[in-house]
């Protein structure tokens, strides 16, 4: 068990690290890297080893992403942060305002990191499926049931790394320079994988079927 966690460990590392390196590669090393450190996280827990938290990284110290501005303002955090809340305020075990926070925190930054005045968020959205299904819900995207919290978690992240692909910068179509692209690919596949982890903790299905199409 001792082999299995270090070797998901450096797995880990080196499934972001794909993701940072190789653009065509970015959602599968993104969602690996999550997978991987979820396992992590099921060995350490039985080798008696401490772990922090997931808890999902903001962009405060980040300057600059080298995505183009239509990528970085549909990017889904305002969505999950609305609904985050949603649950918070119904007293969800799992989920709290703090996270919220982040998720809006993060979607306001996108915002001024795209240096654009189209802002894409719809900031009022559809709060009647959350309510109705509070604790689990079904994922479109799979037809898989899961705990509500972990659902959104999981579509945030799947919806940011298609924001992503979509990007012509990250693609290299765009003029930004090699370093930057991969630099802005690394952090964003980091903040991704954070929003996917937390989803695995919570509950969603961690098996390949349900995260690759």
């Amino acid at each position: 068990i001792v082999e299995r966690y270090l070797s998901a460990r450096q797995a880990s590392y080196d499934w972001i690290e794909t993701a940072t390196q190789c653009s065509a590669r970015f959602g599968e090393g993104t969602m690996r890297g999550a997978q991987a450190r979820h396992i992590v996280r099921t060995l350490a827990t039985r080798l008696g080893i401490a772990v922090d938290p997931v808890t999902p990284s903001r962009l405060d110290d980040v300057s600059s992403l080298d995505l183009d501005d239509d990528s970085l303002s549909t990017m889904a955090e305002d969505a999950a942060g609305f609904a985050t809340e949603i649950l918070a305020a119904r007293s969800d075990g799992n989920v709290s305002l703090d996270l919220s926070d982040r998720h809006k925190t993060t979607s306001q930054r996108l915002i001024s990191l795209a240096g654009n005045d189209d802002d894409h968020r719809d900031k009022v959205y559809d709060a009647a499926t959350l309510l109705t299904n509070p604790d689990t819900m079904v994922d479109g995207a799979t037809g898989l049931k899961a705990p509500t919290g972990a659902v959104i978690e999981m579509n945030c992240a799947r919806s940011e790394i298609s924001a992503v692909a979509a990007s012509s910068n990250a693609t290299g179509e765009g003029t930004s320079s090699n370093a930057s692209r991969k630099a802005s690919l690394g952090t964003l596949a980091a903040l991704i994988a954070d929003r996917a982890e937390l989803a695995l903790y919570w509950g969603y299905p961690a098996f390949d079927e349900a995260l690759f199409d």
